[in-house]
Formats: structure tokens, C-alpha cells, sequence
């Protein structure tokens, strides 16, 4: 145990170093079971167990494929912590293809409450098994969107969901992977302020979980990047990359 103590307490230190564009790795490491961890230089890739997915922090974009030289488990899904690297990742995966990413960054501490951004009139509930066909109406993911996938994150991560004179008009989720997850709105339900009501609720449990929190948003995503301004997360210098291989 005290070995392992020590290993952990080496790989933060590493991770650290980097603190904000390593933030995902530090979440990931806090919250959620990892059960493969390695270092190269300074950089470090890790192995999530719930969902297979390796996360790599590069400090030097030669030590990405000296990483890669060093992992036991497959390589599936990935996550790069900036996208400039993609063009080493296809010096090694040929055939790879990358989704962009904003990244967004909360530290635990610097979440600070907005009663303004609450709309009174919209009920928040946990989330619960009872959720997951409303939430499948309107979540359309080719990866993500399962109910076997839904039930799995509502079972270790609950999420919330909100009601408006008692219907069921959004929610969001937290991923398997730990990140804040999916949040969709009722299309009649827009514009009441639901998105903001729901993020004053999820943000400061999802900064219990670890000491650094973060969530992805698609560029051309305008609407996401303002709720995660307004709630008080704010983007990285240098975008992400989640790579399909």
C-alpha cells in the first residue's frame, strides 16, 4: 500500500506539472478506477477501466509514440490533451480520425453559486432509471446513445434532471469517464433558462469528485460554450482531440 501511495503520488506530481492542460488525467485519476498507468518523460498515458478509453498528457510531442510503445492494453478510443499532436498520432495510426474539442477547466474551489442563473419555476430531480427513455428521445450519439450506457452513467454518477409544471424538459449526465456529460433541452422548453438551472445543480456536485474538473464542447457549439463560461469553467489555450483508429 505504501508503494502504491507513493506511485500515485509521483504520477500527480508529473500530471501537475501541467496542471491545466493535464486536467482531465487529474479528474480521471481522482475519480474513476484506472488500471493502467504509464509514464515516459514528461508525460503520462491512462488506461480507464469502466470504459477502455487511454488518456494521454503529452509534454513532448516525441513522446506520444514512446507511450504507445509502452501499453499493454488495446488501443481503442483515445484522448490527446492538444490537438496540434494529431499529426504524430498519424505518423503511428495511419488510418486515425480525430473529433476536435474545446476543452473547459474548473478547478474545485472556483465554483462560486449564481442564484441568478436559477429559473424558480424548474423543478431539479436526481436522475434515476426511470430517466433513460426521455433522455433517448433526445440524445442522438451513434456512440453514446444506449440505454445500456445511459443506465451505467445514472447508476454510478446519477445526473439530473429537470421538470417544468411537472414534465420532464432536460437533463445532464456525468459520462462513465467522469467528465460532465450530455445535456439536452426540450426544444418547446428552450430559452426558460433550464440549461443554467441545471448547471448550478451538476457543477458544484461534479467538483466534489475531484480537485480539477473539465468538459468538452464542440467548437462551433455556442450555446454550450456560454453555460459552461456561466458557470464558471473557462477554456483552455489549445484545443483536444478524441481519436478513432
Amino acid at each position: 500500500m505504501q508503494k502504491k501511495n507513493s506511485e500515485n503520488s509521483q504520477l500527480l506530481e508529473l500530471l501537475n506539472r501541467q496542471r491545466i492542460n493535464n486536467s482531465f488525467l487529474i479528474n480521471t485519476f481522482e475519480s474513476v478506477e484506472i488500471d493502467e498507468v504509464v509514464t515516459y518523460g514528461g508525460s503520462a498515458a491512462l488506461h480507464q477501466k469502466e470504459t477502455g478509453f487511454w488518456l494521454f498528457g503529452i509534454d513532448r510531442p516525441e513522446e506520444f509514440g514512446e507511450l504507445c510503445k509502452r501499453l499493454e492494453k488495446p488501443l481503442g478510443t483515445f484522448y490527446v490533451n492538444d490537438s496540434a499532436l494529431f499529426s504524430e498520432v498519424v505518423k503511428i495510426y495511419p488510418q486515425a480520425q480525430a473529433q476536435e474539442y474545446l476543452q473547459y477547466v474548473l478547478e474545485a474551489d472556483g465554483f462560486v453559486p449564481d442564484a441568478s442563473s436559477v429559473n424558480p419555476e424548474i423543478e431539479v430531480v436526481p436522475l434515476d432509471a426511470s430517466w433513460t427513455d426521455f433522455i433517448l428521445t433526445l440524445y442522438h450519439n451513434e456512440e453514446f446513445a444506449t440505454k445500456e450506457y445511459i443506465d451505467r452513467c445514472i447508476e454510478l454518477n446519477s445526473g439530473f434532471g429537470a421538470l417544468w409544471n411537472g414534465k420532464r424538459v432536460g437533463y445532464v449526465t456525468v459520462h462513465l469517464d467522469g467528465e460532465i456529460g450530455s445535456m439536452v433541452i426540450s426544444e418547446y422548453a428552450r430559452g426558460r433558462g433550464v440549461g443554467r438551472t441545471l448547471m448550478q445543480h451538476i457543477t458544484p456536485e461534479y467538483t466534489r469528485r475531484a480537485s480539477i474538473g473539465c468538459g468538452f464542447v464542440l467548437p462551433d457549439n455556442n450555446a454550450s460554450r456560454r453555460m459552461m463560461e456561466n458557470s464558471c469553467f473557462r477554456a483552455m489555450d489549445r484545443n483536444i482531440i478524441w481519436v478513432y483508429h
